[in-house]
């Protein structure tokens, strides 16, 4: 065994792969590479040059089974002496205080192991992980999981608005453009909506989770590719991490490897 560690948070929309070593202290590593997760069999060529001649252990937190097999697909035809773990939630270091804990996606709980890494022990956050599908999760002062809401992402919500009608085009919502709320023609009005009910929806998410907490005021914490979008229009103090969910995995698996 070579003392790395792979990372692997397999989305929907993208596949980030996180490489470090074993006796790596930083609690959120960042992505060594990141692959598109929009084919059922991504290229994962160039991983190879990143990757040492020994063995890697590698820890998997997957919301897309066809995306998950490609990745053990390819780890068993080009690194067989590679051992390979699908995380489930008893693999976490969480406590998870929802009735059936096993059925809550990975990403959303390997976001919370993540955010209890870098929150204020004294303070619950509220994590919103915007991606193919906007999560806002909430966790207790404790570090305990108490659950949350999910809603479609803009790009999930673009795509039905263009597949269940029959003149509306499928658009995207661009990073760093704020569109203008009264839209003057079709597809500015689409930007529009798009936009302005995802933000809506997470401040009034945010709102009522801070409503039901009793004790201190929660941490805001924004992760996911639409985060940059998002996490500026909330009016409230808050803080954007990238790859929080692979940072939760990598505290996984050294959490694992403490325990062994």
């Amino acid at each position: 065994m070579s003392g790395v560690w792979g990372t692997v948070d397999v989305g929907n929309t993208s596949i980030h792969i996180g490489l470090f070593a074993a006796a790596d202290s930083r609690p959120l590593p960042a992505p060594t590479v990141t692959f598109s997760a929009a084919s059922h069999e991504p290229d994962f060529t160039s991983l190879e040059a990143l990757l040492p001649s020994d063995s890697v252990a590698w820890h998997v937190v997957s919301v897309n089974r066809p995306g998950q097999a490609a990745f053990e697909a390819w780890l068993k035809a080009n690194r067989p002496g590679d051992s390979c773990r699908i995380l489930a939630h008893t693999d976490l270091p969480l406590q998870i205080s929802v009735a059936a804990p096993q059925k809550v996606g990975m990403d959303r709980l390997a976001a919370a192991v993540g955010a209890n890494a870098i929150r204020d022990p004294r303070r619950p956050a509220i994590i919103i992980d915007a991606g193919s599908a906007i999560t806002v999760d909430m966790v207790a002062a404790s570090g305990s999981f108490l659950g949350g809401a999910i809603v479609p992402g803009m790009r999930m919500a673009a795509r039905a608005l263009a597949g269940q009608t029959d003149l509306l085009p499928e658009i995207t919502v661009d990073v760093g453009e704020v569109p203008t709320a009264i839209g003057t023609d079709t597809l500015a009005a689409m930007r529009s909506g798009l936009y302005y009910s995802a933000v809506g929806g997470v401040r009034e998410l945010i709102a009522r989770f801070t409503a039901e907490l009793i004790g201190p005021s929660p941490q805001v914490i924004f992760a996911g590719g639409d985060a940059a979008k998002l996490a500026p229009q909330m009016r409230i103090e808050c803080v954007t991490i990238d790859h929080l969910v692979l940072g939760g995995v990598a505290i996984a698996a050294r959490a694992a490897k403490g325990s062994r």
